[in-house]
Formats: structure tokens, sequence, C-alpha cells
């Protein structure tokens, strides 16, 4: 099976038994810049992923021979450094949980489009995904680290006061300003980060210079808290508590304004020491958010037993809201059980305005997501704070 490295940017594969539908597709990926190569039985599925080596493949859940689930595990089993969007008429549950298998078994999952599908969704999906493989190395990048060539976005978060909404905050997110690419994101480049070293310096960047630029946004008067993804191995180091305490009054933040979030499956492994410092963060005024709620299985069994502040539901049920009326029953459920728990709720992936009001109407406390705004370099962010609240300062939530 051909490396990342040698993988043509934009080799589509489309296995679709709709033999009019996925000439359509074909015609449109075509439009959009892909190589496309076409499948309709599972002995061409199997044969085009050997030969083209697809960087992306758009899999039917159904076609003969073999089902898309067989289709994943051909994948997984190859390893094949493929990314994989579905596209099927089976209800937006099946579709869920097909995604939640495909990155279970490692392979980068780009979302799902329902059957009958607009044209202009499925455009969508692939000009956003377009040109993703092989576009850098691990040298690349371990060079990048030490140029300085790493920044943070900062994703706007909205907390509500009574029947307004307002700027509390931000998710920092790292990016890649590459010298001659431009701005790449983290589907991008977190992959090659396959080592402790490159892990831990990303990791440590994106924390303090996000501690700095919120500690930056007080003394100016912005008082915003920031939201970042908490590395595995700061989960199970128990010195990391201390130092954190050290880092906040460096840069003259308060406890309160940080909020650490928890991947579930960072979660799984040495509980005792994970309760201790998580215990630790809590007792310092640090803020704890189980992130990707709704999809794990054994999330309530954490929310049991960890100290966390905030659940924040996973963008995958948000972005069914309000198709599928069980992730609106579910989203409403997650809300008054983590409010039954004395617990925060942000909702992110908040794409359209039909799913905000939808929120506000359930009572979700926090909302993110690129209907409210982009993730931003700080002046920019700064600048859309300002605009939001119509000059006004703004206050932490």
């Amino acid at each position: 099976m051909p490396t990342p490295a040698n993988i043509s940017n934009n080799n589509l594969l489309v296995v679709e038994d709709e033999k009019d539908f996925l000439a359509l597709v074909a015609h449109l990926a075509q439009g959009v810049g892909f190589d496309v190569k076409t499948a309709s039985n599972a002995e061409t599925f199997r044969e085009q992923v050997q030969r083209c080596a697809p960087s992306i493949v758009l899999l039917d859940l159904q076609i003969p021979g073999m089902d898309g689930v067989e289709a994943l595990r051909h994948l997984a089993r190859l390893n094949s450094p493929c990314s994989v969007a579905l596209i099927s008429a089976m209800d937006q549950r099946v579709l869920s949980s097909a995604r939640r298998l495909g990155e279970s078994l490692g392979l980068n999952m780009l979302g799902a489009v329902q059957k009958p599908a607009m044209l202009e969704d499925i455009e969508a999906l692939l000009v956003k995904h377009r040109g993703l493989s092989a576009r850098v190395t691990r040298d690349d990048l371990r060079r990048a680290i030490e140029d300085a060539e790493l920044t943070v976005h900062y994703h706007p978060k909205l907390a509500r006061e009574q029947s307004r909404w307002f700027v509390c905050g931000a998710e920092a997110l790292v990016r890649w300003r590459h010298p001659e690419l431009g701005l790449l994101y983290p589907r991008e480049f977190l992959h090659l980060a396959d080592d402790h070293a490159m892990t831990a310096a990303i990791a440590d960047f994106v924390l303090t210079d996000a501690v700095r630029q919120a500690g930056q946004w007080r003394s100016m008067g912005l008082n915003l808290s920031v939201a970042v993804n908490l590395a595995s191995r700061l989960a199970h180091d128990l010195e990391f508590p201390d130092r954190l305490a050290r880092i906040l009054q460096e840069y003259n933040l308060a406890p309160e304004q940080l909020i650490l979030e928890v991947v579930e499956e960072s979660s799984q492994h040495d509980a005792e020491i994970m309760m201790d410092v998580f215990t630790r963060l809590r007792v310092k005024g640090v803020g704890l958010s189980l992130d990707d709620f709704g999809v794990g299985a054994s999330s309530l069994t954490h929310l049991a037993k960890m100290p966390f502040s905030e659940v924040k539901i996973d963008c995958s049920l948000i972005a069914t809201i309000p198709q599928a009326r069980s992730a609106t029953t579910m989203v409403r459920a997650i809300v008054q059980l983590a409010h039954a728990l004395s617990l925060r709720v942000c909702a992110e992936g908040v794409e359209t305005a039909v799913a905000f009001d939808l929120l506000d109407e359930i009572g979700c406390d926090h909302l993110q997501g690129d209907f409210i705004g982009k993730p931003k370099p700080p002046g920019e962010f700064e600048s859309f704070v300002l605009a939001w609240s119509g000059g006004q300062m703004v206050k932490s939530a």
C-alpha cells in the first residue's frame, strides 16, 4: 500500500452502485479538481484501492458484495492513509455509528451525507477536504516547531445571560503558517506528530500561548476564558497542576479563566492518577470539560467519577439537529442531565441558525461553531469580540 508521501492530493474514489448518481458525483468532483475513479461493487472497490491509492474515498454503505462496514475494515487492514466520507440512504443513527466505527479503526473520517443528497452538500464536503494529503512530511513539521511557524487561532465561544448571548471566551486551536503553502490546519499535520517529543512540544506551545494570550486580553479589559485540549501525557503527570499554576501566575490569568478539555479516550487509563491530577486542577480553580460528550460508551461513568465542570456535546450530534429527531432528543437529555449534576453544557459545531435557535430554546449554556464565528488570529478575535458586544468590554462565564 502506498505511503502518504506518494499519494496524489486529490485522488478520489467514489464507491456507489447507483450508476446515474455515480456519474453525477464523478462529474462534480472532476469539476472541483479531483482525479476520479469509480467502483460500483466490492471487487472493483478492492482493485481501485490497490491501483489508484485514493486520498479520499466517498463510500456508500450499501454496495453489491460488501457492505460499508466491511469496506471500512478492508481499508483499515491495508493501513490505508486515505480519508473517508460516507454517503447513504440509511438513517443518521446508522451513519453516525459507521463514522465512529471508522474512527475506532484508525481511519480519518471526514463526515457523512444522507441520501437523497444535494449535490451542493457533496461539493462542499469535497472542496473543504481537497488537497489534504501528503503536502508536508514529519521532517517539515519538526522544522516548523523549531522555527516557530506554529501559531494559535481562537474559536469564539458564547454564553447566555438571561436572553442575551455574549462572547465569553474561545477555544485555542493550533495552526501552521507554512512559508510556501500558507495556513495549514491540524488535520493536515497533527497526524505527523507521532513521537513523544513532537506531541509534547505542540501541546506545551498551545497551552502556554493560550494562557499568555488570555492574560494579555485580561490586561486590556477583555475578561475572556480560554479552552485548551489537554494532552493525555499531562493528564497523567502528577507535577502538571503545580507547573500550570506557575504559568497562570506568570501571565496573570485567573485559574477560573482556563478550561482544559479532556477527550474521553485519554481518561480510560490510570484512573487513580487522573483523579489526582483532575482534582488538584479543580481545587486550584481550573475548569475541566469532558469533550465529545454523547458519543463515548462510558461518558456517564466519567461524569460520575471525575470532577468535571462542563460537558461539551460532540459536533456529530449537533450537525444532525434538527433533521434527526433522535439527535435533538439526545441533546435535550444531555442538557437536562448536566444541569441536574450542576455542570455547564457547551455545544460545538453550531453551523446553522436553526441549530442555534434550537440550542437556545433547549437551554444550552455555551455555543461554539462557524455560524457564530470561525477561528481567528488574536487581533481579529479582539475585533470580533468588540463588534459583537457593541464596543463594550465583556466578562467571562
